[in-house]
């Protein structure tokens, strides 16, 4: 098991251990991949709001990062389940990653404000009557 003693060697443990590229966790968090390089080379710290970010990125827990503890013999995320409808709509007008779960997170929003549980059924053209109401929130979270 290896020594994770800082907050930038437990992220690259799982970003790695996810199979992901500086990239890709870039576009996830937001932050630019040589923030993220800095971060894991020690060469950086990093602001509580930065470090959520990269948690909700890496669906690590925050208390993980900072605190550490024995590294996880495989590192397995909440599994986040996309509606293929969803899927679809986000490849046809080129969602990012990060868009495409923002709009999935509004959704369910609306959905537990309105104290209905999960509504069954949602087609593209819904899913799209949704983006076109807050697209410009989507625009600003690329």
């Amino acid at each position: 098991m290896p020594q994770l003693d800082t907050v930038g060697q437990r992220i690259n443990f799982i970003r790695n251990e996810l199979g992901l590229t500086l990239e890709a966790l870039a576009d996830r968090s937001g932050l630019s991949k040589s923030f993220i390089w800095e971060v894991e080379q020690d060469r950086s710290g990093i602001s509580g709001r930065r470090l959520l970010q990269v948690a909700d990125a890496l669906n690590a827990s925050v208390e993980y990062l900072l605190r550490g503890g024995p590294a996880p013999q495989e590192y397995e995320p909440p599994s986040i389940e996309v509606p293929r409808s969803l899927g679809e709509l986000a490849e046809e007008v080129g969602l990012t990653y990060r868009q495409t779960m923002t709009l999935l997170e509004i959704d369910q929003s609306i959905v537990a404000r309105r104290g209905g549980g999960p509504r069954t059924g949602k087609g593209k053209e819904d899913w799209r009557d949704l983006y076109l109401a807050v697209k410009r929130f989507l625009e600003e979270a690329k």
